[in-house]
């Protein structure tokens, strides 16, 4: 019965002084919209990160230049440091992998800054610079990127050199719009939605150069047409479809043969290359015959073969750190808050120190104003922590339907760990000004001035 009245006298004392109630629980609103977005933002990268390096497969082996560290355990440590030598890894070395019964497929991987130019005719060719690779027919495999149109290359094309190219999406779209004005047609038919302020900053931020209003007439295509590659003449097979995610895209790439892309480019290293071993069981086998095959060739082995778990477990450390960095920012600003709300509630017992005289003097025991201050300062916690909850479901909300980057990840455990850390503080931050009215004595309560 005490302690129903403490709390009944607790929600009158809030009630009774609104204004600094909202300027007091500010600060724990803060804390845990804090603390759910920021988690919220942490794991959805930790999510899709790990769900498309592990759409790769765990039976993936990456060769790679320089040398990755070992750890005690004599597995590849990416957080103990790579050397950064210039890669030696050539063709011949992937022909070689080829060539082991324990390999299922082998991508060689060419990147390097190209500039392709398309000219229609109709005025200036438009020139777009991207992301030129070569590669093998494995590729769409590897990666798991598919065709919007058109074909892939094939491995026979990559033989004979074939001036062949395949556009991911936004180069695509960008030889067909840059520079290129919209025919005359109904008014209506012209408009197009405008993107919001955050929509053209993510644009930007993320490389996508085409926005709604870029996007490629209807049945427009530059399959089958030519276009300039570091001077020289290319046929378009084939577009890749876009992929808005957050990692690894094909959007801005330009993807030719790799001996083509060696010939043009006029280079003779790789910058890696992708292996499937032919089954998970062999994993560990496959990576020493992959590392046997190249290593004919590099005597001073200036290369590593990482395999596709050794990688995801490197990944997951890395977001391990940033949680706890962030737990230690979001911690901060709760402590911060609760503070504010002892000061508050301090500052509240002393203005107050008649009425806990008179309540006294007619009764009151001193449990009942000890819960009864301790009550108003848990509440006030509370009613910011679920404040904080809301704006912070409010903002996953949004961010999912509106952003496709990448998606948050809301679990059930960061809705707990936001509403405790919040009682937690009310209790903890409480306990001193809830003490310290309890003790206040009657006789100089009621001549306090």
């Amino acid at each position: 019965m005490r302690l129903f009245k403490a709390f009944k006298m607790a929600l009158l004392g809030i009630w009774s002084n609104k204004f600094r109630v909202l300027l007091s629980i500010f600060g724990v609103v803060i804390g845990v919209f804090a603390v759910i977005a920021l988690s919220a933002i942490s794991l959805g990268v930790k999510d899709t990160v790990m769900k498309q390096m592990g759409g790769l497969g765990a039976e993936q082996i990456m060769v790679m230049p320089g040398r990755v560290l070992k750890d005690e355990g004599g597995a590849h440590n990416f957080l103990s440091g790579v050397s950064g030598t210039p890669s030696t890894l050539t063709n011949t070395d992937a022909e070689e992998i080829g060539k082991l019964e324990s390999v299922k497929s082998v991508t060689p991987m060419l990147e390097t800054v190209g500039r392709i130019q398309y000219d229609n005719g109709n005025g200036e060719p438009t020139t777009v610079e991207g992301m030129l690779v070569g590669t093998s027919e494995s590729y769409q495999e590897v990666l798991h990127t598919t065709l919007e149109e058109g074909r892939f290359f094939t491995n026979d094309e990559g033989a004979n050199k074939n001036r062949v190219v395949v556009l991911g999406s936004g180069i695509h779209a960008s030889l067909l719009n840059q520079k290129q004005e919209l025919p005359e047609t109904d008014p209506a038919q012209q408009a197009v939605p405008k993107k919001a302020w955050w929509q053209k900053l993510l644009d930007r931020l993320t490389g996508s150069s085409v926005s709604a209003a870029e996007a490629p007439a209807e049945g427009e295509s530059l399959v089958g047409k030519e276009v300039t590659i570091q001077g020289e003449s290319f046929t378009v097979i084939g577009v890749l479809e876009s992929e808005a995610t957050l990692g690894m895209t094909s959007d801005n790439s330009i993807l030719m043969p790799v001996q083509t892309a060696l010939e043009v480019t006029s280079t003779e290293n790789l910058t890696s290359i992708y292996v499937k071993a032919d089954s998970i069981d062999n994993l560990a086998q496959a990576e020493k015959d992959v590392h046997g095959a190249v290593g004919i060739n590099h005597p001073e082995t200036d290369f590593s073969t990482v395999k596709q778990t050794e990688m995801l477990d490197a990944i997951d450390t890395v977001t391990r750190i940033l949680q706890v960095m962030l737990i230690g920012i979001t911690t901060t600003a709760l402590v911060i808050s609760g503070a504010g709300i002892m000061n508050v509630m301090v500052m509240s017992v002393r203005e107050r120190t008649r009425e806990i005289g008179i309540r006294k003097a007619l009764g009151a025991s001193t449990i009942e104003i000890l819960f009864q201050f301790l009550f108003e300062t848990i509440l006030l916690c509370l009613a910011g922590g679920i404040i904080g909850l809301l704006l912070g479901y409010g903002f996953v909300t949004w961010w999912n339907e509106s952003i496709t980057i990448f998606p948050l990840v809301l679990p059930m455990w960061v809705v707990q760990l936001a509403l405790g850390s919040s009682i937690l503080i009310g209790i903890v931050c409480g306990v001193y000004p809830a003490i310290k009215a309890a003790r206040l004595q009657p006789s100089r309560a009621l001549r306090f001035e």
